[in-house]
């Protein structure tokens, strides 16, 4: 029988399902064809795909009905057109959108689509490395201490070295961004490739220099500025958060993007759905005390003090992206390549990624933004201080 490789395949299949199964006009909303794998037979995978897109229409149409407030972070809404490899980039800001609508209104609506979107979230999700117990790897903080719990082991990952089958990445040093031990350019400088270190001291320049090289992709441009304004309207509550923590909000906001897809009706530290029961993918259990009702200012809390992210006293540039790096993991830059836990959406990035089951494909490319791009994108607002 046949079993789809990674979550890509899944949700190309799903949604060449759904269009299979739902006739000429979603046939020819998703312009899919039905891929190899599901001419030999319909596997469970791709029809849970096929039925999330359903659900997703399905609760747009409520949301209408009920004649919900519109929210700023409306994503296409009204709009089927959804492209078999955008499911996730498209998908998921609807689902946010719906939240915001119903959060007050409707809250069993928005719980619905809260449901949904974890859901959704699993499909691209691939815990950090920082959730394992890996006496290998840096910790957030730069040691080697590990969490402060029983943690399952992971096998250190390792991402396959860069090839000339790999796609060309531009990595340009504007003018006046000078690497250690370099002369000023003249020019645009090329910048070095990634460093294969895990120390700080080693990697702290490079992280400036790629932080001020970076530059969003045009064809993520809507999504990028969809981030941005997701970022400014939850500003308030990351800031409450972060000043009890110690933690700058933006950090908190990028951070939530990538491990709950920004789903406040989930856990922080994966994404699991609902708040009301504990943890149950890794980190499983937490909070460890946990009573319903239960909010998400707790849950984010008590991921980001178990991780060691609190009273910390440096959060400059370097710093902050080397905790993000080190808590997802050094297995792309082992080898020699930009993470896009980091730099997706970015001209540091192309492909290449961790696929659900730990392993990397070459071939894949994150459909998530990466956490260095979403602060890039408040630099560049003024709103990253």
């Amino acid at each position: 029988m046949h079993t789809f490789s990674n979550r890509r395949e899944f949700l190309y299949g799903g949604a060449s399902l759904a269009a299979l199964l739902a006739g000429p006009d979603l046939r020819s909303v998703l312009g899919t064809k039905l891929p190899e794998p599901l001419r030999a037979l319909v596997p469970g995978e791709a029809v849970e795909a096929a039925g999330l897109i359903g659900e997703l229409l399905g609760l747009e149409q409520q949301a209408k009905a009920l004649r919900l407030p519109p929210s700023p972070l409306a994503f296409h809404e009204g709009q089927l057109q959804v492209a078999p490899e955008q499911v996730y980039q498209i998908a998921m800001p609807r689902l946010v959108a719906l939240i915001d609508r119903a959060d007050v209104k409707a809250p069993l609506l928005a719980d619905k689509a809260g449901n949904l979107l974890a859901r959704l979230h699993r499909t691209e999700y691939d815990p950090p490395d920082a959730w394992f117990g890996d006496a290998a790897q840096p910790g957030p903080l730069g040691g080697t201490t590990g969490l402060a719990l029983p943690v399952p082991a992971r096998p250190l990952r390792f991402a396959t070295p860069l090839s000339g089958d790999d796609d060309p990445v531009d990595l340009v040093l504007p003018s006046g961004v000078n690497l250690p031990n370099t002369a000023a350019p003249e020019a645009e400088e090329i910048l070095p490739p990634v460093a294969t270190s895990l120390k700080y001291d080693a990697l702290a320049d490079e992280y400036a220099a790629w932080f001020a090289a970076a530059k969003i992709r045009p064809e993520f441009r809507e999504s990028t500025d969809w981030h941005l304004t997701m970022m400014r309207q939850s500003r308030s509550r990351y800031e409450r958060l972060g000043k009890r923590l110690g933690i700058p909000w933006a950090f908190i906001a990028a951070t939530h993007g990538l491990e709950a897809s920004f789903n406040f009706r989930a856990h922080f530290h994966n994404g699991d759905f609902p708040l009301s029961r504990r943890t149950r993918q890794v980190p499983a259990g937490r909070p460890p005390t946990w009573l319903p009702p239960s909010d998400w200012e707790s849950s984010a809390a008590d991921a980001l003090r178990l991780l060691g992210f609190t009273g910390q006293s440096d959060w400059s540039l370097p710093r902050t992206l080397y905790r993000l790096e080190a808590y997802n993991g050094f297995g792309y830059r082992r080898a020699g390549r930009a993470s896009p836990y980091l730099w997706s959406f970015s001209s540091l990035y192309s492909r290449g990624k961790f696929v659900a089951d730990g392993k990397f494909d070459p071939k894949a490319r994150s459909k998530q933004c990466g956490a260095a791009v979403m602060l890039k994108l408040l630099d560049l607002a003024g709103e990253l201080g």
